[in-house]
């Protein structure tokens, strides 16, 4: 079973708290659900895409040029549907990313933030 979590469901991010804390829910859902089914061969995975250009997203104050393109992630993560990783993502560098986000989350939390408010200062 597969789910889909966010990077900010590990590091948090200012003004989307429902949003970043359920996908901290599904994060925690995902890990109980894997020990407790391990003895039955049943795996559960993390789907961790990028923040991605998509309509859901449209509204969100970040820059588009924050955000990935959504055939690249779309095919990325086809492309390791099937691995036996625990957190599965697109490319090599956003696995990178959400590693670094799992160790040091409150930084990369207000390190993002801190761009995304420059970026949108600057952008105005």
């Amino acid at each position: 079973m597969i789910f889909t979590s966010s990077g900010v469901g590990v590091t948090g991010f200012a003004n989307i708290s429902p949003y970043a804390s359920s996908k901290g829910a599904i994060e925690s859902l995902a890990k109980c659900l894997e020990i407790e089914n391990l003895r039955y061969g049943i795996s559960f995975h993390l789907f961790h895409p990028p923040l991605t250009d998509t309509a859901s997203a449209a509204g969100l104050p970040i820059p588009k040029e924050f955000k990935a393109n959504a055939q690249k992630v779309g095919y990325g993560l086809a492309d390791h549907l099937w691995s036996k990783k625990f957190v599965i993502c697109h490319s090599t560098a956003q696995l990178l990313q959400i590693k670094l986000s799992y160790r040091h989350p409150l930084r990369i939390g207000k390190m993002m933030t801190k761009m995304t408010e420059r970026a949108a200062q600057n952008g105005q």
